[in-house]
């Protein structure tokens, strides 16, 4: 096959032609957490492919085109997700100690099913806990994504962060979004009132999710 030079770009070398359409990510996808922001794509491809071939590796930048400190890696294989988790997780990689462990999807949105007017409406019951999410306020302008998994991590997965500025009051604000709710739960009832910099968090818990 054809050889790449290291400085071609790392988005080819990340995303390969036999890319598995239509297979399901889960449990092939790690989330990584407090990365640092200058660390590149490549270095990620090139560190977590020491553990099972990568598939992809996806590093979300903001407004400004900046990475946000985490990423999402999706492996070929399952095999090649846990070998990380085991090897990564709270280890040091490009000067910090980073968070690895398995991901989940955002969940899809709820299809509405026919409901016939005789027929008694069931609720399934949930195989899992359902998720859950927090709104915080009383953030610094300056907040990053990473700030917040710092503060977060420690009471359950996170399944993704998003730190917005309210149109209304300019004041910047956060979602963070944990797959179980009761994580959650913890994480407004342990956070709300807690001093942060030089404001107080306000954080409740979404009830609408």
């Amino acid at each position: 096959g054809e050889k790449r030079s290291r400085g071609e770009s790392a988005e080819k070398e990340e995303r390969p032609a036999k890319r598995k359409a239509g297979v399901s990510e889960v449990g092939r996808q790690v989330y990584v957490g407090n990365l640092d922001f200058r660390t590149t794509k490549q270095q990620i491809a090139e560190e977590f492919g020491k553990f099972g071939a990568v598939e992809d590796v996806y590093l979300p930048l903001d407004d400004r085109r900046q990475p946000r400190g985490f990423c999402f890696v999706t492996f070929d294989e399952n095999s090649g997700a846990e070998a990380a988790c085991e090897g990564l997780n709270e280890q040091e990689f490009d000067g910090r100690t980073i968070r690895v462990n398995i991901a989940r999807p955002r969940p899809p949105p709820k299809a509405r099913e026919p409901q016939r007017r005789d027929e008694p409406r069931r609720e399934p019951r949930p195989r899992r806990p359902p998720p859950g999410r927090i709104f915080v306020q009383g953030l610094p302008d300056d907040i990053h994504e990473r700030d917040l998994d710092d503060l977060y991590y420690k009471y359950g997965r996170i399944d993704f962060i998003e730190v917005r500025r309210n149109h209304r009051s300019g004041r910047v604000e956060a979602v963070v979004s944990y797959e179980d709710v009761r994580d959650a739960e913890d994480a407004a009832r342990d956070t709300d009132g807690m001093r942060f910099e030089r404001d107080v968090l306000r954080v409740d818990l979404d009830d609408r999710w």
